[in-house]
């Protein structure tokens, strides 16, 4: 059932008509000290609604590389559960970054991109 519900959701974000949201999910589990990263591309403009739970404290920021400066919209930041949306002030690749900062921890991280 997992791997139905993934291939769905990549058949969903590849079709979804240019004006339409574009939908992503993500289920991670992970140990102390690992990192996960999701790293969308938008145009300038478009918006990324994106929201991430644990069920243990994570670090967790939300960056890009702009020449060799990275930017944090989101600074590094300890939490279980966040929700926010961003609107990408240039043509950019986008990264939603969380490291574990205990062992069995587990992430459910979904994105739209409008």
């Amino acid at each position: 059932m997992k791997l139905l519900i993934i291939v769905l959701t990549f058949f969903v974000g590849f079709t979804a008509a240019a004006n339409e949201p574009q939908k992503h999910y993500g289920y991670f589990k992970f140990s102390k000290g690992q990192i996960g990263e999701a790293c969308p591309d938008l145009k300038e403009g478009q918006t990324l609604t994106y929201s991430i739970k644990s069920n243990k404290l994570v670090k967790f920021n939300f960056h890009y590389h702009q020449d060799d400066e990275v930017i944090y919209p989101v600074e590094n930041h300890e939490t279980k559960e966040i929700k926010k949306t961003f609107t990408a002030p240039i043509d950019q690749t986008y990264c939603l970054m969380w490291t574990g900062l205990e062992d069995d921890s587990a992430v459910e991280m979904e994105y739209f991109i409008q």
